[in-house]
């Protein structure tokens, strides 16, 4: 049993010595592990508070130019109504000075079919008064 022996003491202390460098890697690794946790987290926090204050900034300038834009917009839509109102202008006046110059056409016209129907009454009625004179 001297050589059975032999290699059970030879393999038991190596699955002793594995075991304890598992052990060792293992703590190894958690360490390393929390150690770059502490390490990261200042960078982290500096990252958090970086992206925390570029919102700030960016909220800010946003707040900035809303109001601006606001006003542009107020100013573009004073704009429209102005010019619109302009237009409303030049079309009532053409729209008016159309209405006058038809309204003078249509009494040109009337006076003037006033007129014929007048002669016209007249002619008919000195037509109807010959023929009256020639038929006594």
């Amino acid at each position: 049993m001297g050589l059975g022996s032999f290699f059970k003491n030879l393999f038991g202390s190596a699955k002793e010595k594995a075991g304890e460098i598992a052990d060792k890697t293992e703590n190894f690794v958690e360490e390393s592990y929390e150690k770059a946790k502490e390490t990261a987290a200042p960078i982290i926090d500096k990252v958090e508070n970086f992206a925390e204050e570029t919102m700030d900034k960016a909220k800010e300038k946003i707040e900035e130019y809303v109001p601006a834009a606001k006003e542009k917009i107020e100013d573009a839509v004073e704009t429209v109504k102005e010019k619109v109102g302009e237009f409303a202008d030049k079309a009532e006046e053409v729209v008016g000075s159309t209405v006058a110059s038809v309204k003078e056409k249509v009494n040109s016209f009337t006076d003037t079919a006033e007129e014929k129907s007048e002669d016209l009454k007249e002619k008919v009625e000195e037509k109807v008064n010959r023929v009256e004179e020639d038929a006594d």
